[in-house]
């Protein structure tokens, strides 16, 4: 009789325990919108491409985001971009990191002979994730963008 009674405790502290462990485990959400206000005052400019602009241009499909805030910036000289994405799922989330990681890459390429103080810039952009979140980060404040980001997580 005491071993049933055991076994049935032990039963319920670790369901008891598996209940508490999921809800920890799930990811805070972020406003990615109030995160982008935050950075405005170290951006110039930007605009924001609708979604056929995002397709076409960046190959972001919004079907694969929860939510999104992505600007460039106006002036074309500038090498400026944000992206602040939260992915739906987790195959999303690796498409939109190679997406990312490619964007970099192909501003690099834009910039390196063309315009050097802002191949600079791109030089030291950042793409950042945590959980489904993710951002690409160039701008000459990426430290204080990037602590921005991090920030919205605590």
């Amino acid at each position: 009789m005491k071993k049933i009674i055991c076994a049935m405790i032990a039963i319920c502290i670790v369901v008891g325990l598996t209940g508490c462990g999921n809800g920890a485990q799930e990811a805070a959400s972020v406003d990615l919108e109030a995160v982008y206000d935050g950075y405005q005052q170290y951006l110039p400019e930007m605009f924001f491409p609708d979604e056929a602009t995002l397709l076409n241009f960046l190959g972001i499909r919004t079907e694969d985001c929860a939510q999104y805030k992505i600007a460039i910036c106006s002036e074309g000289m500038r090498a400026d971009e944000i992206w602040l994405i939260e992915a739906k799922d987790d195959a999303a989330m690796e498409t939109l990191t190679a997406l990312a990681q490619t964007r970099i890459q192909a501003k690099l390429d834009e910039t390196e002979s063309y315009v050097p103080d802002q191949f600079q810039i791109v030089q030291k952009a950042e793409v950042l994730t945590n959980g489904r979140y993710l951002a690409l980060l160039i701008s000459p404040d990426v430290d204080t963008l990037k602590a921005g980001f991090e920030a919205a997580f605590q």
